[in-house]
């Protein structure tokens, strides 16, 4: 084999390498993304893509209504839903931060 094709040849797989890398985090996300999206129930509070807040009050095969405040609700396509609203942690219900003594 001549340097020059194993020159290329390492050139190449490194690339293939580079490559894989790369998409691989973008293939991950989308595949989260897909799978949120297919798992949509009513009763979740979710974001859309536009930054609207909201709960699912109804699922259809692609369409999502979505109560944005109490009485109003929209229909959305399923595919702008990024992601669920996390669960908020009460300030109340927190355990209290530890203080040291100065003594």
């Amino acid at each position: 084999m001549s340097p020059e094709l194993a020159q290329f040849l390492v050139f190449l797989v490194a690339l293939v390498g580079l490559g894989y890398l790369v998409t691989r985090p973008a293939r991950r996300q989308q595949r989260q993304m897909s799978e949120l999206q297919a798992d949509i129930e009513i009763g979740d509070e979710v974001i859309l893509s536009a930054g609207i807040f909201g709960t699912v009050r109804s699922v259809d095969d692609d369409r999502v209504g979505l109560e944005i405040a109490e009485g109003t609700v929209i229909t959305v396509a399923r595919q702008v839903v990024v992601r669920r609203v996390p669960d908020q942690v009460d300030e109340t219900e927190a355990p209290p931060a530890e203080h040291e003594s100065e003594d």
